[in-house]
């Protein structure tokens, strides 16, 4: 089978004999060329899955760890499609996962003494906290994990956690709104509000997956119990756990219930207080208003800190618990458990005592056994010896959301994203808005000293330029070297015009200049809130599309090829004028070159954006420059085409309501014709800002 990387264009070679994993809705293959990747192949690949995957390919969520080698989010990292013909998304590649085992592996006692028997209760609090940070990474983007259960969480010895089965999360296009749902769900995961319910019909919440994410942190912390598993006191048949979730029956709560713990289970005390009320709060007080239920960042917080209250056990190094406790209670439980430690010495495992069966203590009554009613969790049979304890690691963890140490990758939220834009938009605003009026000023009035300045900020800026491709860069990347100069060099002149503008409006006491940077300082916080409000349009397929997306690529495409259009026409036509015929004085050089620029981006950035539209919409949009988190050069040429067809549309909107409702602000334009000239002026102005700003934003990496 030969497929096409959709974003990367290679061509890959699967092998069909050589699946991996098969599930009802496709395949997993290795990948010849990157063993550290693998393709999801669906059997019946749709439309809508095609949508979905460049969604979920536009919009990753952050790695909330950052290990070596390791995926906290197996997240498509590229689409695969057919070749030939019409293309066809069929599945995707994502990050290989190795060395891992189910989360039921850990939590169920028989299973960890056997498999992984050096997996203490610290491990268990940090395999839960690297889970609460992974469910937190998607909610921060938007995302719903819907069906929570232990099959699609895989963790490895060193507690790192990996969720798979991404593509079934439920997923929103930012764009059109339409929601991608999660069609499927576990009842003993299922909020009590969405038991029964059909899930195709209904938009979930992340209030919904975190009443399943604090189920999974209970089954991890309490031995594989389920929180509403009990021993029901009633005289009838005990109700299925479904009906125990709707009701609200929590055995461990405040509430009186026909419901006592399961006897076997560990006591509810063990538990750390905090963690108790984190319980109590998603179980009993999320049970009649979901948004009570705590967030996954401060189930993060609150299992980093009933992490660092843990002590050892004076007996038994690998007997982790709270230091609220007087006494160990695995040592107690050990002998509930007729000799099974739940957590056994370094030297038990090294003699295998890990692996037989509970002594037969006659002269004691027997527990009660262990029932787990409706909760069946999955057991895999023991094929070998217990791996060497040299190769245990501590468990790994940066810290995500810790207090002390904050992390850089954590997501800033909405609002701080806003304000942070339009912050860096007002100091963008004005020094654009200031290097325009030293340029204007050195032109019009003949400035040789800004001249001076500009030329030495471009020595300058080379300068630092090529010392950073001689130190950055390595020496088989000359292009880089090269690109790093002429950055520097721009850099540098637009840094010493903008100096230079603010230097003469100060010297020559012209309030225009003033004036002006003050007005580029406010178009620089409307930029900012503009880009943040509309995202570059990633979700766009890639390739020759049609219709309704194809009309779109095509009016963004085609605002960007209008407005470098009109910019080159319109100015070189005035240029040509002014050394071809007679000389015009500097001043109304300059100022006619300025108009001119403007109302001809304006002309072609409208008529692009038309021409484009219809042009897309026949199948004619050609492919836009994305790849994965794009920045740099890739990034600055999305951003300058993404910007000008932003910039268009919004300052056509401003420039043609400003016109009606303020007529004067055009001069010699009346009648109906004042929206229009407007409409013009600011498209021209908001295309011409959105292609340099936009540049500027793309190549920092601003999504």
């Amino acid at each position: 089978m030969q497929l096409q990387r959709q974003f990367s264009g290679q061509l890959i070679a699967i092998d069909t004999n050589t699946a991996i994993a098969s599930g009802g809705e496709g395949r997993i293959y290795p990948l010849p060329q990157d063993q550290s990747l693998v393709a999801k192949i669906y059997h019946r690949p749709t439309e809508e899955d095609g949508d979905k995957l460049t969604v979920m390919f536009s919009m990753p969520p952050d790695a909330p760890i950052a290990a070596p080698g390791h995926a906290s989010i197996a997240w498509p990292l590229d689409l695969l499609h057919t070749v030939g013909g019409r293309e066809k998304i069929v599945g995707f590649v994502m990050p290989r996962v190795t060395k891992v085992s189910p989360v039921h592996t850990f939590y169920t006692p028989k299973t960890r003494r056997e498999q992984k028997p050096l997996f203490n209760y610290l491990y268990l609090h940090r395999t839960a906290r690297n889970l609460a940070a992974a469910v937190n990474a998607l909610h921060v983007r938007g995302y719903v994990i819907g069906d929570v259960n232990e099959s699609n969480i895989l963790v490895t010895d060193t507690a790192l956690v990996t969720l798979v089965d991404t593509d079934s999360f439920q997923v929103r296009d930012p764009y059109t709104g339409y929601v991608y749902r999660c069609p499927v769900g576990k009842p003993e995961f299922t909020p009590p509000e969405l038991q029964g319910k059909t899930f195709r019909d209904i938009d979930r919440a992340p209030e919904h997956d975190l009443f399943g994410l604090a189920v999974l942190i209970f089954q991890l912390l309490m031995e594989g119990t389920h929180p509403f598993s009990g021993v029901y006191l009633g005289t009838d048949e005990p109700p299925p756990l479904e009906a125990r979730i709707r009701s609200g029956h929590f055995p461990s709560g405040t509430k009186r219930i026909p419901y006592r713990p399961m006897p076997a289970a560990p006591a509810w005390e063990m538990l750390h207080p905090l963690l108790r009320q984190m319980f109590i709060r998603c179980f009993e007080d999320g049970h009649s208003s979901p948004l009570a239920r705590p967030d996954a960042k401060t189930w993060v917080n609150a299992l980093r800190e009933a992490e660092d209250a843990l002590i050892t056990c004076s007996r038994n190094n690998q007997h982790k618990y709270g230091n609220h406790l007087s006494r160990c209670p695995w040592c107690d439980r050990a002998k509930l458990l007729r000799g099974r430690d739940p957590f056994p010495s370094r030297e038990a495992v090294r003699n295998g005592v890990n692996l037989q069966p509970a002594k037969n203590q006659r002269q004691k009554p027997k527990p009660p056994a262990v029932v787990r009613e409706t909760v069946r969790p999955r057991q895999q049979q023991f094929t070998g010896l217990p791996r060497s304890l040299g190769q245990y690691q501590p468990p790994l963890l940066p810290m995500p959301m810790s207090s002390r140490t904050p992390p850089p990758t954590v997501p800033v939220s909405k609002l701080e994203r806003v304000f942070q834009d339009a912050g860096w938009g007002a100091v963008w605003g004005g020094l654009c808005l200031a290097a325009v009026a030293g340029v204007f000023s050195a032109i019009a009035e003949g400035g040789g000293a800004i001249l001076g300045a500009i030329f030495v900020g471009s020595i300058w800026g080379a300068f630092f330029g090529m010392i950073w491709g001689i130190l950055a860069v390595p020496p088989n990347q000359i292009l880089r070297k090269w690109v790093g100069v002429l950055v520097g060099t721009l850099w540098g002149a637009f840094v010493l015009a903008a100096i230079g503008g603010v230097v003469f409006g100060a010297i020559s006491e012209n309030p225009a200049i003033g004036r002006g940077i003050w007005s580029g300082v406010g178009v620089g916080i409307v930029w900012g809130l503009v880009w943040t409000s509309f995202k570059p349009p990633l979700i766009v397929p890639m390739g020759r599309v049609w219709g309704r997306r194809g009309a779109f690529l095509g009016a963004v495409w085609g605002a960007f090829l209008g407005t470098l259009a009109g910019v080159c026409l319109g100015s070189g036509l005035v240029v040509w004028q002014q050394y071809s015929g007679t000389m015009t004085p500097g001043n109304q050089f300059a100022n006619l070159l300025l108009v001119v620029a403007i109302v001809a981006a304006g002309v072609g950035s409208l008529g692009g954006t038309v021409s484009g539209s219809l042009l897309g919409f026949c199948g004619f949009a050609p492919k836009l420059p994305v790849s994965f988190q794009p920045s740099g050069v890739s990034g600055g040429f999305l951003g300058g085409i993404w910007g000008s067809f932003l910039g268009a549309i919004v300052g056509m909107v401003l420039g043609g309501g400003l016109s009606l409702v303020f007529p004067a602000i055009n001069p010699g334009v009346v009648g109906d014709f004042a929206p229009v000239a407007g409409a013009i002026v600011g498209s021209g102005l908001g295309a011409i800002w959105g292609v340099v700003s936009g540049m500027v934003w793309g190549a920092l990496g601003k999504w």
